[in-house]
């Protein structure tokens, strides 16, 4: 995967049509650069980008397709195979046209069935330093810029209540200088309040620039390179040299989930992660990727994953999977300035009001983004249940059962009415299932357990969790203030189901775990 390069031109979503628009140049004081905005309000060409071989960028310069044979690519080998309609992808907006030239042509897919939305740039020829690494960086940009729509592909665990205003990634990938395909996809939160609101209350940024990562650290372990994509939630341009909770992102498909997966955790963490926890990881990387899988599993991967798809749909043949891991991680390096490394343009968020007399061109796809979100942060609650125990001969020790169940009333499971419906181009959801995922309790010192339901799974790299129905039994001397105190540990709850299209398109299992409050009620 090659990496985009630093340029003083940001394009402002570009519309084209058989009329002729004014195009208007206008300086902004924003990093220095310029932004290049067309005047009108009607979509981007539909361009049939998966039947042809080469766009047309004006009428003198032609782009090869980013999966032609030949093209030169520097992005994830999962992207190559998986871009048609028939497994749920949509032009979302693009700026290819036989006319007009612009100078960073670039292209946005969506699929509607994983609420997935993926910008492929062409990084045109130009002279310059070539650079290590290249970092994709997603904003929320608007007079309001507060959204949920972000908030699903931060981390392992979403939380509700912190939304994030930027994302980004770092691929492992050279910025050459003779023109490449770049290109990133972001999986995007439902958020109902959006259909309510201005198109400039809230719009999308994709922004591109080059780094040179000479050092990272992941997890207090210094690694000379980076094996895999990684993701922070600081800005791009000010995460170098300070210690971030970040996520690796192993997305990868069918058979090289197994070889590729367990080859980059290998690499990442072959002196700190042991031999039994490795093992556990590539068990779930096994099971995520089974076909048969019902239930979303019951590994690390599914308590930590973004997404999980499958399908045959005529595009790829495989089970793809895209896998988050959180880890402390400090990068060292450099951000490359003008003229190497910055790739930027805003979108407008289909499905929004007024984007009929938004100035500049409206997205192709029309309805609302995502699949599905919650609507408050949920509750796990923790009680004691007591059950018959023969009394020991150590009067002073006492046995106690904590049972945790989710709070069905703290929050709803809310979908996106333009996904979720009976059309032709509608899908279902399906095999719904909310689970407890807790901190293990054995962590506690003071409790001597005898008595424990739940699959152990880890979070981060050195985590241990439970998860599925939990409770555990659990004798000691302590009084129960301190055992009440003991027991406000992390708690979080996992969502898992499958969209299933109306028209047979692959199916997607979507998994997300979210942080959520303890209520102790242990009395």
């Amino acid at each position: 995967m090659k990496k985009p390069i630093y340029f003083s031109l940001a394009v402002l979503v570009l519309s084209f049509s058989s009329c002729k628009k004014e195009v208007e140049l206008n300086n902004v004081s924003e990093e220095g650069l310029k932004k290049l905005s067309l005047k009108g309000s009607t979509p981007a060409s539909g361009l049939n980008w998966h039947n042809i071989s080469s766009f047309n960028n004006g009428p003198n310069e032609v782009i090869p397709v980013p999966w032609a044979g030949g093209a030169s690519r520097s992005f994830p080998d999962d992207y190559l195979s998986d871009y048609k309609p028939e497994d749920g992808w949509e032009m979302y907006f693009n700026t290819f046209n036989p006319i007009i030239k612009v100078d960073a042509p670039y292209f946005v897919l969506y699929n509607r069935y994983r609420g997935t939305m993926r910008i492929y740039y062409y990084f045109v020829p130009k002279s310059g330093v070539e650079t290590t690494q290249v970092t994709f960086q997603l904003d929320l940009k608007g007079t309001e810029s507060k959204s949920s729509i972000l908030s699903f592909d931060n981390g392992e665990a979403i939380d509700l209540s912190s939304n994030p205003a930027t994302i980004s990634k770092v691929q492992p990938e050279k910025i050459f200088q003779s023109g490449s395909w770049y290109a990133e996809e972001f999986q995007l939160a439902y958020d109902a309040n959006l259909k309510n609101k201005n198109y400039a209350s809230n719009q999308l940024r994709w922004n591109m620039y080059s780094v040179s990562v000479d050092q990272i650290s992941l997890d207090g372990t210094q690694k000379g390179e980076i094996n895999g994509t990684i993701q922070t939630p600081k800005p791009t341009t000010n995460f170098m040299g300070q210690v971030v909770s970040g996520a690796m992102n192993l997305g990868t498909g069918g058979v090289g989930i197994f070889a590729t997966g367990s080859k980059v955790l290998g690499n990442f963490f072959s002196k700190n992660y042991g031999p039994i926890k490795l093992e556990k990881v590539k068990e779930g990387i096994e099971e995520a990727s089974n076909k048969n899988l019902k239930t979303g599993g019951s590994s690390i991967f599914n308590a930590l994953s973004s997404l999980v798809t499958g399908g045959t749909g005529g595009g790829f043949s495989e089970q793809k999977v895209n896998l988050i891991m959180d880890t402390k991680m400090k990068l060292n390096g450099s951000i490359s300035h003008a003229p190497n490394g910055l790739f930027s343009t805003t979108l407008f968020i289909s499905g929004m009001q007024g984007l009929s007399t938004a100035p500049g061109g409206a997205p192709n796809y029309t309805g609302n983004l995502g699949i599905f979100n919650l609507s408050a942060k949920p509750k796990v609650v923790v009680i004691n249940n007591p059950p018959m125990q023969h009394p020991p001969e150590d009067v002073m020790m006492k046995y106690y059962l904590a049972d945790y169940y989710i709070d069905e009333q703290s929050f709803q499971f809310v979908t996106n009415p333009d996904i979720i419906n009976n059309s032709a181009t509608g899908a279902t959801i399906q095999n719904y299932r909310q689970e407890i995922v807790i901190s293990d309790p054995r962590n506690v010192a003071q409790f001597d357990i005898d008595d424990i339901s739940g699959d152990i799974e880890y979070m981060g790299i050195d985590k241990s969790v439970l998860t599925g129905p939990v409770y555990f039994g659990f004798w000691t001397r302590t009084n129960l203030p301190v055992i009440k105190r003991l027991l406000n540990t992390d708690v979080f709850v996992r969502i898992s189901f499958n969209v299933v299209p109306n028209n047979g398109k692959p199916k997607t299992t979507i998994v997300k775990t979210f942080v959520a409050d303890l209520v102790n009620n242990f009395h």
